[in-house]
């Protein structure tokens, strides 16, 4: 391969990991299925799915319902972030780097490391604030003692954000450690539940145990939703796979790793909301509720900073590669600091909760587009990649002055149709496909010389 510009090496502390946006090379791709499974079962076990769980079940849904919606949804919004996870075991690159080849140097940096900033930004805030409202529960129902939300969500951002800045493998030991833990926890916790509360507690709520109890509206406002959420990772899809050694090991890792952890938190939020009656969305409030013991306090409180930090670590260390891809000469360090203490602020503010599905059906409109255009890329143009032109300004992915024109006015553009779009259209999922069509066309179409120029300004050297 190339040598790469000298400009892309930003020194690192010696503590942080050395390979912000950096290649990572072929003698450290080294790791395999396990490591991703750690990290993607605690991606999926947080208070997002625990609380999102909640949500359908008090919005009418049942167990069974709540849970196949989340699995299917999952599954399905995993497939093209597999795809482009690809690009971390083959060639070593995080995904805003990846993301220069599909819409220019300058598309990346301005467009899509900046949305993905931003969704960072609100996740991270989110399941802080929906880890805060836990223990604040915790402490109100078990303690009597009332803590303000915003002091509870700073703690939480402190402890969250040193094990992004170190970087991923302490990410990876963090995962390793976690995903048993939460496992054992999660299990005592739900044999509390069946022993105190449950049908005995809570028999008017024996309906939302039997049968599916379907709601068609409901589950496609929640499938989209729920696919919304997976769109917006896909642009940072290879940041943890480019330490993989394999496609096989990604493929089994990530798909095991997603599918137990979300099975694990769906059933968990779904039951514990049913067991106190489906009036409140926040399982950990109904057990606190349920008049626990010490060791069952103790258990929940460690399950949610677990859960807080394992998420969230994943969160910043994402925001900050983007920050960097936006602004190269601040540094992984820098950018994770930065992603932290604006994450942080933005966390005391619970209100972002209840206004979640909202959130996400707006950000699932911008990344959809990103999603659709990406795949269709994908599969023209990803087995022949050029890394060293993906750090040059003037290459073959300078496109127009550092944009792929037509690739980055899709974005704006499904935008602002995706905002009168009917519910039953499911958004996300059809600007996606339309997206990807308009692409594909666009691709046939267009001049063949500008075609043969970008093919065979790539380098041989990354042909597979």
């Amino acid at each position: 391969m190339a040598a790469l510009p000298e400009s892309i090496s930003i020194a690192q502390p010696r503590f942080c990991e050395q390979y912000g946006l950096q290649p990572v090379p072929d003698a450290q791709r080294t790791g395999g299925a396990w490591p991703l499974f750690n990290i993607y079962s605690n991606l999926f076990i947080n208070p997002g799915t625990l609380i999102t769980s909640g949500m359908m079940v008090t919005a009418g849904l049942s167990f069974y319902a709540a849970v196949t919606i989340q699995l299917v949804s999952v599954f399905i919004g995993m497939i093209p972030f597999l795809l482009f996870s690809q690009a971390g075991v083959r060639y070593g690159i995080p995904g805003q780097v990846f993301c220069r080849a599909v819409f220019g140097i300058r598309g990346a940096r301005w467009m899509t490391s900046l949305l993905r900033l931003l969704c960072s930004i609100y996740w991270f805030a989110f399941q802080t604030a929906a880890g805060a409202l836990a223990i604040e529960a915790i402490l109100r129902n078990c303690f009597q003692l009332q803590v303000a939300l915003w002091e509870l969500s700073l703690v939480f951002a402190l402890f969250q954000g040193a094990v992004a800045i170190v970087g991923y493998h302490y990410l990876k030991w963090l995962s390793v450690v976690s995903f048993p833990v939460k496992l054992l926890v999660f299990t005592v916790l739900m044999l509390f539940l069946l022993k105190t509360g449950g049908r005995d507690a809570a028999p008017e709520t024996v309906i939302f145990m039997e049968g599916l109890h379907w709601s068609w509206p409901l589950a496609v406002l929640w499938f989209n939703t729920i696919v919304s959420t997976s769109f917006t990772c896909v642009t940072d899809a290879s940041d943890f796979t480019r330490y993989t050694r394999s496609g096989k090991s990604l493929l089994i890792g990530t798909i095991s790793g997603s599918l137990v952890g979300t099975l694990i938190a769906a059933s968990f939020g779904a039951y514990a909301v049913i067991a106190g009656g489906a009036n409140n969305i926040n399982p950990f409030e109904t057990i606190t509720q349920l008049q626990p013991n010490v060791l069952i306090i103790l258990l929940v409180a460690l399950v949610v900073f677990l859960d807080n930090w394992t998420i969230n670590v994943i969160n910043l260390y994402t925001g900050g590669l983007s920050l960097c891809n936006a602004f190269e000469k601040i540094g992984r360090f820098k950018a994770t600091v930065i992603v932290t203490l604006v994450a942080g602020l933005l966390s005391c503010f619970p209100e972002i909760i209840s206004d979640y599905v909202h959130h996400m059906g707006t950000i699932g409109t911008l990344f959809a587009p990103i999603t659709g255009t990406m795949l269709v890329w994908y599969f023209y143009q990803f087995k022949r990649i050029n890394i060293p032109s993906l750090y040059q300004n003037e290459g073959a992915y300078w496109y127009f002055h550092g944009f792929n024109l037509f690739a980055c006015l899709l974005i704006p553009i499904a935008f602002f149709v995706g905002r009168y779009l009917p519910l039953f259209w499911m958004p996300a999922v059809f600007l996606m496909f339309t997206t990807a069509f308009l692409y594909w066309i666009f691709m046939r179409i267009r001049p063949y010389r500008s075609r043969v120029q970008l093919e065979n300004s790539v380098s041989i050297e990354n042909a597979p």
